[in-house]
């Protein structure tokens, strides 16, 4: 006769015939909760060095902007003052040319300074000896 394994909580608990028929299966471990931790000190760090640069790309645009217009207002000053200095470069061409014109220094060799025009004479060489006189001066050799 063989003996039974008596459980105290049932004491007609038959091993074998209890264990295929009511047997539990193993419980499955129930997946763990996955707890997240925000670790809202790290994302305020990542916010505020993203509003930093934020602002220093604000005041980079802000002074390269002001040096664009310095810059810009710089050259059309020295266009202004390009042409004026090409205006007054075209009335000194055009006194240059007045005052050295033939007439203007004929004219003041004369009053200031009594200079004359010299006479027109024309020289000819002549291989003969004997010179009439015709009204003109000729060289001798």
């Amino acid at each position: 006769m063989l003996a039974r394994n008596y459980n105290y909580d049932n004491y007609a608990y038959d091993n074998y015939a209890y264990d295929d028929k009511y047997k539990k299966e193993p419980q499955q471990e129930a997946p763990q909760k996955v707890v997240k931790h925000d670790n809202y000190r790290a994302l305020r760090h990542q916010v505020i060095f993203l509003f930093l640069v934020g602002v220093l790309c604000y005041f980079g645009n802000v002074a390269i902007s002001e040096f664009y217009v310095v810059k810009t207002s710089n050259l059309v000053n020295l266009k202004k003052q390009e042409a004026t200095l090409l205006g007054e470069n075209q009335t000194l061409k055009l006194d240059v040319d007045r005052l050295s014109s033939p007439e203007r220094i004929t004219a003041i060799a004369s009053s200031k300074l009594g200079m004359s025009t010299a006479r027109s004479n024309i020289y000819v060489h002549m291989n003969s000896d004997k010179i009439d006189y015709d009204g003109y001066a000729y060289a001798k050799k």
